[in-house]
């Protein structure tokens, strides 16, 4: 993982020291590329890389277990939903114009 790290940091200072002289962006930029999937070559390299990838394997076979909500049941879901905050708007509304006028009742006097 120091290696891959390293190797970032390397190719990062090649961009912005520019030693080789390459004077377009585009061939920095490639470079640059081309360091980063050589840090990510290394990294999937490392055990840390190997558990990583171990763990999205893993990752993508639970997801197939997942029971994914029907369209019917999605827009079910959220038309209740739009509902409720509509409920909610409108008794926030009521709640600050209540209080609003308690101040000024208070405030008045």
């Amino acid at each position: 993982m120091i290696v891959s790290i390293l190797i970032v940091v390397g190719f990062l200072a090649l961009y912005y020291i520019d030693p080789l002289g390459l004077k377009t962006t585009l061939y920095k930029v490639l470079l640059l590329l081309a360091g980063l999937l050589l840090a990510i070559f290394v990294f999937f390299k490392s055990p840390q890389g190997i558990r990583l990838n171990a763990f999205f394997k893993e990752t993508k076979i639970e997801l197939r277990k997942v029971v994914w909500p029907t369209k019917n049941e999605t827009v079910k879901t959220t038309v209740m939903i739009m509902i409720a905050v509509v409920i909610v708007a409108i008794f926030l509304w009521i709640v600050d114009a209540f209080l609003t006028w308690a101040v000024q009742l208070i405030t008045t006097n």
